[in-house]
């Protein structure tokens, strides 16, 4: 015990000192504790030397969106996982459970004994009630298990529901093999449209009411963080998303899109029943790096708002709200022309390239192959272009992630 050992002579008795024991119950050594400062906004009293010594466990905790309201779900976290404590007695003041704790953008990771995880674990998925409305708290680390939407445990107030429940399994498999299913490798798109048709969620019945869709998207979220584990591999393997064809009211369903892939570059929310810019707000200012967005609302004049929101934003349902960022000047013993991407998708077109004001001639063979493949109307496949930042991959894959969404008027008759 570090700073604490009982002197035990070789040739002699123990040596007697005064003990105390912290709130948990744990042997202090020595005369007066140790005074630590208080984790902030815990509201606890100041630790002794063996609490600011002890191997914690970090947990981490998602599901909310307002930094000030840290205080509050520590209270509720606190609150909680007291009441699931073996350490708790009827009537007695349960020992503080959160040690420390540290707060950014919209992860909270806190800081427990080791024997208080399985508290902890108890109230994974449960609900707060934030000002922002319910919000889903999604709890992960060493010793928490995932709860599957079907064991998952959704409101404060219930009775803790197992986890070893015969479907959590298959409920496990199940999303593991949607979301395989729905990832396009080549076009690095997560397709997440028109989930209530996919055959196996249909089968599930995940999908069919508010309740166990609010349970659906979270555990699929859990499932992309197990499968790729770290934010690199994120931002390598998935550059778009589209949710478009999901008559979704709000963004009460797949809020945590926002934490769990907040990289993405180009989001289809077509489809959906957005009456106005006030329901997409849990999602302000979250897509740093959003640079394409469809999005369908139903009030007038929300588009100079909505672009405030994601300072990258460059193509607003087609349209582009931004210039494109200046090119870097090319080096002076490079090239004064760039060269065409390097890739064995991009073959020399068939029909000979016109240059015309503004475009190199390899960038006029680029819309002319866009032209080709697509048949999209040149000025869409050098929108297509345009957004893709010249990489002809790019631009097929927003092609791709958009092209349901495109009227006949896009397309050459």
């Amino acid at each position: 015990m570090t700073g604490s050992a009982i002197s035990r002579p070789r040739g002699g008795g123990i040596r007697k000192q005064r003990q105390k024991r912290d709130r948990d119950g744990d042997l202090v050594m020595g005369a007066a504790p140790r005074v630590a400062t208080a984790a902030r906004g815990s509201g606890s009293k100041p630790r002794t030397r063996e609490s600011h010594t002890a191997p914690f466990t970090e947990l981490k905790v998602t599901g909310w969106t307002d930094d000030k309201e840290v205080a509050k779900i520590l209270n509720f976290l606190e609150r909680h996982a007291a009441r699931r404590s073996q350490k708790t007695t009827k009537g007695s003041v349960p020992p503080k459970m959160v040690k420390r704790h540290s707060a950014a953008g919209t992860l909270l990771k806190i800081f427990v004994r080791p024997d208080d995880v399985p508290a902890f674990g108890k109230i994974n998925g449960f609900t707060f009630n934030s000002a922002h409305g319910t919000q889903k708290l999604t709890i992960t680390g060493p010793g928490i298990r995932s709860k599957s939407p079907n064991a998952m445990d959704t409101t404060s107030g219930d009775k803790d529901k197992s986890t070893d429940k015969p479907e959590t399994s298959e409920t496990i498999e199940m999303l593991k093999g949607f979301l395989f299913r729905r990832y396009q490798a080549e076009e690095k798109l997560l397709n997440l449209s028109k989930i209530a048709d996919d055959e196996e969620v249909a089968k599930s019945g995940m999908f069919n009411d508010a309740r166990t869709q609010q349970k659906f998207f979270p555990a699929l979220m859990v499932i992309c963080d197990q499968t790729l584990k770290s934010e690199d591999q994120k931002r390598e393997m998935i550059h778009s998303v589209t949710l478009a064809g999901n008559n979704l009211p709000n963004l009460d369903v797949v809020r945590n899109l926002s934490t769990t892939l907040p990289h993405i570059l180009n989001l289809d929310l077509s489809g959906n029943k957005f009456a106005s810019v006030r329901v997409l707000k849990p999602w302000k200012n979250r897509f740093r790096s959003l640079e394409h967005l469809i999005v369908e609302i139903t009030e007038p004049g929300w588009e100079e708002e909505l672009i405030s929101w994601f300072p990258k934003l460059r193509i607003l349902n087609g349209q582009q709200v931004r210039p494109d960022p200046v090119p870097a000047a090319p080096a002076a013993a490079g090239p004064a022309v760039p060269a065409a991407p390097a890739t064995d998708l991009v073959p020399t077109p068939t029909v000979p390239a016109v240059p015309v004001s503004g475009l190199t001639p390899e960038q006029e063979q680029m819309v002319v192959y866009v032209m080709e493949q697509t048949n999209l109307k040149r000025e869409m496949a050098l929108q297509c272009l345009e957004a893709g930042k010249w990489d002809i991959n790019a631009a097929g894959q927003l092609f791709l992630a958009t092209k349901d969404t495109l009227g006949p008027d896009s397309f050459n008759s």
